[in-house]
């Protein structure tokens, strides 16, 4: 029996969101570094998207009732905090092109929580995600391996990537990546357990040669809480230690796999994060405009205008900070708030065998939180990895559903 169309919709949805940074051609932003994709292949990304949206709105039009649930408070306070720095902010349009990329996703959110247990829905999503994010694991190896590309080997000083900008982008895909897998591979069965293990293998080797040291804090994170909410204390105490000696050694050698020369760019780059937000402390500067700004707020020595370090002060909650000021800080927290108190009731009311994929869900969420303190752009994060992810998480873990 074939797919159905939201089946495929959704999975569609969900595999090409991973590879947000590729629509960097599209953006406002000035060009950096190696970029896969060209605006012909990110305008296609987004009509993929938005097609797969079109397919979800449908869905959800005829269901009429029954779809909103816990995701209302979750979505109203990050979607709307958004809008608001837009409409308030230096480029209005370019935040409001962001504020859009976010309702799409709460059309799939709303989808995926209403239909994930169709018959088809859970497999088709699954199955796509984890075949993509094998591939994708494997191909970074095998990059690394024969240093092809070379001007993006070499940008990353031989860190895998993948067919993302920077190793960062690449392992933050991962570490996500990482924990669902886990989740599958130990909650389903038949192929798709298979497939979440070999997956889950595939990218942690890949993950091991990002040489990303923040997305190794956050999968530490991740391990930990997986390992504890699942009953492994052992397991749980083993990976504090080990990212407590994982940590040691950073410190002790912060330049393994990395430039000696950006030591100390991160204080550089989060000084000017934070200055941004004393000047424009309640609703920021507004969505995908921090480069904007940065030329009149560079610090001394930090990166020139048009560089990494200019485009956003690579921690998500400065980034959300300086884009969507205090307002949007206490967005992000209520929505998470409420996010937390769904998961915890609907985990509860679940057997333990059965909440293994959710689990997995949410700890590749507290990676990603982790990681963020160390990169990422606050409302992108929003849009291309909260929203998604936590209706993954919702989804399954509603009542009736298998694992």
């Amino acid at each position: 029996m074939g797919r159905s169309p939201l089946a495929l919709a959704l999975a569609t949805y969900f595999v090409v969101i991973g590879f947000y940074t590729s629509l960097a051609a599209l953006s406002p932003t000035p060009p950096v570094g190696y970029l896969f994709a060209t605006p012909v292949v990110a305008s296609a990304l987004v009509a993929a998207l938005v097609l797969a949206t079109l397919v979800a709105g449908a869905s959800l039009i005829r269901a009429r009732r029954g779809f909103l649930g816990p995701s209302l408070g979750i979505l109203a306070p990050w979607i709307g905090a958004a809008a608001l720095a837009s409409l308030l902010g230096f480029d209005p349009r370019s935040g409001l092109a962001v504020v859009g990329m976010m309702l799409m996703g709460a059309v799939f959110h709303l989808a995926l929580v209403r239909h994930y247990g169709r018959p088809g829905v859970r497999d088709a999503l699954l199955g796509a995600y984890l075949g993509v994010g094998l591939g994708a694991s494997l191909a970074a190896l095998v990059m690394v391996a024969t240093r092809r590309p070379e001007a993006l080997w070499a940008l990353n000083h031989g860190r895998a990537a993948g067919f993302f900008v920077t190793a960062n982008q690449f392992a933050a895909y991962l570490i996500a990546l990482l924990f669902i897998a886990l989740g599958v591979g130990l909650g389903a069965s038949g192929n798709l357990r298979r497939l979440g293990a070999v997956a889950c293998a595939g990218a942690f080797v890949a993950l091991v040669a990002s040489f990303s040291q923040a997305a190794w804090l956050g999968a530490a994170a991740g391990g930990v809480f997986f390992a504890f909410a699942v009953g492994a204390r052992r397991v749980a105490l083993g990976l504090v230690v080990a990212g407590l000696i994982a940590t040691i050694v950073v410190v002790v050698r912060p330049t393994a796999g990395h430039d000696p020369a950006e030591s100390f760019d991160r204080l550089r780059v989060w000084q000017a994060g934070v200055r941004v937000l004393e000047l424009f402390p309640l609703t920021g500067v507004g969505p995908m405009t921090y480069f904007r700004v940065y030329p009149a707020i560079r610090p001394t020595g930090g990166d020139l205008p048009g560089t990494f370090g200019a485009l956003h002060p690579h921690d998500a909650y400065l980034s959300l900070a300086g884009e969507t000021g205090i307002v949007g800080l206490a967005a992000a927290t209520l929505g998470w708030w409420r996010f937390g108190r769904a998961m915890r009731s609907r985990l509860l009311a679940r057997p333990a065998e059965a909440r293994f994929v959710g689990l997995g869900v949410c700890a590749a969420l507290v990676a990603v939180l982790v990681q963020g303190i160390f990169d990422t752009i606050g409302v992108v994060e929003m849009a291309f990895v909260w929203i998604p992810y936590t209706a993954l998480a919702l989804a399954s873990t509603a009542e009736g559903v298998t694992a």
